[in-house]
């Protein structure tokens, strides 16, 4: 009888250490969108929810890091050698100096890889090529385009229907919007001008991106002079608010022009500068997009400057919860976690089993169409490091304000970008 008794209870005891087991099991998960009220952070909460009640006594602590320092306590981390078992990252640089880090999972996915842009994956991969051991499972594409207020082009006296892509046709929108007192381009810190240098690359370089990695003096060329000093008229004409230049990009740039302050911005296909956040705002019937100035001489025309994977999942490699974590990067990157990410937030993601053909927003099959037809692959997500890209930045910064002239700014570029 005892031995009954004691085998009971053994039972017993056992069941409840599993519970307690189960209900003590935490996933910690970094990135740098959580902490927001937009709906980017509220997807991803949304899918903090719904793998939670699909996983019974799992908890995710999901912390919302600043995004201008995030690097920085990835870093602190790293240091330590401990801290959360899921974290995002751009594949870019900034990925690649904690790849060591980070768990490979090709084995792990293999069941879900085949979903996936090629394309994508190689992005996510360390090294970024054919054959490098896939670091992160990608969660968005990500490119850089220009969004333009069809209310105030009309004000303006411009067709609605018909984007300004010549540099002629550009020019003469910026000039018609500011006589009709309309800001013609809302501005951000930092980011608008790299971005919209990144767009005008696009067109000078096409698809062939590799030959800024392997030259010496890539940007030391006509074109690229041609671009900076283009941007730079625009700053001088007014067209580009300088207020906007000591303006927060994120998200108070976004804000603005989400609210109707100017006639056109530089955003992005993903993440909060996006398609669909604008539309939400200003009506999806009153928001157009075109993918890039054409400016004379640039090799190129209507080139789409994208990243095959914007921003990716990766699981650190001292984490003890590596089943669990696997099973949450797959979760939110395919199936019905993509699919809500694409409808509720605007994601572009490279997960080919995603049908965007449901999603009612007239200026997102505009945006696709450039994608498929005139890919061209961002040439600073490679190889870049977190430093490298601010350094960019402040240079963009010197130039414009005139402490630096075009050939100084070129020249800075060319070290920054070769720096590492």
């Amino acid at each position: 009888m005892k031995k009954v008794v004691f085998a009971a209870l053994a039972v017993f005891l056992a069941m409840v250490s599993s519970t307690l087991s189960a209900q003590s099991t935490t996933l910690t998960v970094w990135d740098f969108k959580f902490g927001g009220k937009d709906a980017a952070a509220l997807v991803l909460k949304d899918l903090d929810t719904l793998f939670e009640a699909a996983h019974p006594g799992v908890k995710i602590n999901h912390v919302g890091q600043p995004g201008d320092t995030y690097y920085q306590l990835i870093q602190g981390a790293a240091t330590a050698n401990t801290g959360p078992d899921v974290a995002m990252f751009h594949p870019d640089g900034r990925m690649q100096q904690f790849a060591s880090l980070l768990y490979t999972l090709d084995k792990d996915t293999a069941d879900v890889k085949s979903q996936f842009v090629p394309s994508s994956l190689i992005a996510t991969s360390s090294p970024a090529k054919a054959g490098g051991a896939l670091k992160l499972l990608p969660f968005s594409m990500q490119g850089f385009g220009i969004y333009y207020n069809k209310d105030l082009f009309k004000k303006a006296g411009l067709d609605p229907s018909k984007a300004p892509k010549s540099e002629a046709e550009f020019l003469a929108a910026c000039a018609k919007l500011k006589a009709a007192g309309v800001v013609p381009i809302v501005t951000g810190k930092d980011y608008t001008i790299d971005f919209f240098l990144r767009i005008l690359v696009a067109n000078i370089v096409g698809p062939g991106y590799e030959s800024m990695i392997t030259s010496d003096a890539v940007f030391a060329t006509p074109e690229f002079k041609k671009a900076a000093t283009f941007v730079k008229t625009l700053v001088d004409k007014g067209y580009i608010e300088k207020a906007g230049l000591t303006r927060p990009y994120f998200m108070d740039a976004i804000d603005s022009f989400a609210a109707g302050s100017g006639g056109m911005y530089i955003g992005l296909l993903s993440d909060v500068a996006n398609w669909k956040r604008f539309s939400d705002t200003l009506g999806i019937a009153k928001v157009g997009y075109f993918p890039n100035v054409n400016l004379e001489g640039s090799k190129f025309k209507d080139q789409q400057s994208a990243q095959p994977a914007g921003i990716g999942w990766g699981i650190f490699s001292w984490t003890k919860q590596t089943k669990l974590a696997l099973e949450y990067i797959k979760f939110v990157s395919t199936g019905t976690g993509a699919a809500r990410s694409a409808a509720a937030a605007g994601t572009i993601s490279p997960n080919m089993m995603i049908d965007t053909s449901k999603i009612p927003y007239p200026v997102l099959p505009t945006i696709i169409g450039y994608m498929k037809a005139n890919f061209s692959e961002d040439f600073l997500q490679f190889g870049q490091a977190n430093l490298e890209n601010d350094m960019i930045r402040l240079d963009d910064q010197y130039f414009l304000t005139g402490q630096i002239t075009v050939d100084q700014f070129v020249s800075e570029l060319q070290k920054s970008f070769h720096s590492n």
